[in-house]
């Protein structure tokens, strides 16, 4: 619903010296500070994409409580972000690849959205325009925390971008069928372990065939060699199959990220983990906003 403003002049004899220059419609926007354009230069311009640090009632959900970004969190967040995902994007598919796909909208919030099983949400997708990521204020530059709380949610908020615009073959649907759980997915006594077993990356794959895609692909982008190995020797720990399954859907989204995108999946995978190791190692100055 729109509301406005309605207001009433009644006009009398005024001289012209009764008028002012000044106009009684305040401006609600304020001065650019240093991180504002330094946005403009690495964001709007660069990309298009409008990244907002400052809680806004209109980009806000009010089925939380929510608490500002920090300021300071937020310049070290949008650098990661710009290095370890945008110009990742850049570097193995161009910049004309990520401008034109890449969510128009980030949005920073300062605590995480607090759900009601006592579970706090870190990253919300809204139609594959907007990103909201949570949590700023309890930033932590480590690897668990960037990939589990950011980037795994935005790499799968990103595949389902590109498989909106070009879709993939039906026959992913089929390796798993009969076995998504749209209702109960998350019930109670389900574990990872368990989605592995049965050939899920994630409990949260097991829920339909569009989000097992973008799961499988996410997690295979964050996840070290190492650490994809582990889920998959987990997979197989009961006698279990996991990791056959698995590997039919990597190697369907490795064909589709290649034939659609001309994107090859494990370079993109090496990419991201060198830049987030830079970012880790100091390389890259998480405060400069020098244009």
């Amino acid at each position: 619903m729109c509301c406005g403003i309605v207001v009433t002049a009644a006009f009398t004899s005024c001289s012209k010296d009764d008028l002012s220059a000044t106009s009684v419609i305040k401006d609600s926007t304020w001065p650019k500070t240093a991180f504002d354009k330094w946005l403009d230069r690495h964001y709007v311009q660069a990309y298009n994409i409008q990244l907002k640090y400052r809680l806004e009632d209109a980009e806000t959900d009010f089925t939380y409580t929510l608490a500002p970004a920090d300021v300071a969190n937020s310049v070290k967040v949008a650098h990661i972000v710009l290095h370890t995902w945008l110009e990742a994007y850049d570097e193995v598919a161009g910049r004309h690849f990520t401008r034109q796909l890449a969510p128009k909208l980030l949005q920073f919030v300062g605590s995480p959205a607090m759900e009601s099983d006592n579970r706090g949400m870190m990253g919300q997708a809204e139609g594959g325009m907007k990103i909201t990521l949570f949590g700023i204020n309890q930033l932590e530059i480590n690897r668990s925390f960037l990939n589990n709380s950011y980037f795994q949610s935005m790499h799968h908020e990103f595949t389902h971008i590109l498989a909106q615009n070009k879709n993939y073959d039906t026959d992913f649907q089929k390796i798993s069928e009969g076995s998504y759980a749209p209702a109960d997915w998350y019930a109670a006594g389900k574990t990872e372990t368990d989605a592995l077993q049965k050939g899920f990356i994630s409990l949260y794959a097991m829920s339909e065939y569009n989000e097992d895609f973008a799961e499988t692909l996410a997690f295979y982008l964050i996840y070290t060699p190492a650490e994809w190995a582990q889920k998959m020797t987990t997979a197989d720990a009961a006698g279990t199959n996991g990791s056959a399954i698995i590997g039919q859907k990597l190697a369907m989204i490795r064909s589709y990220m290649q034939t659609a995108w001309n994107i090859d999946i494990d370079q993109l995978r090496t990419v991201i983990h060198r830049r987030m190791d830079e970012v880790l190692d100091g390389s890259v100055d998480l405060d400069d906003l020098s244009l």
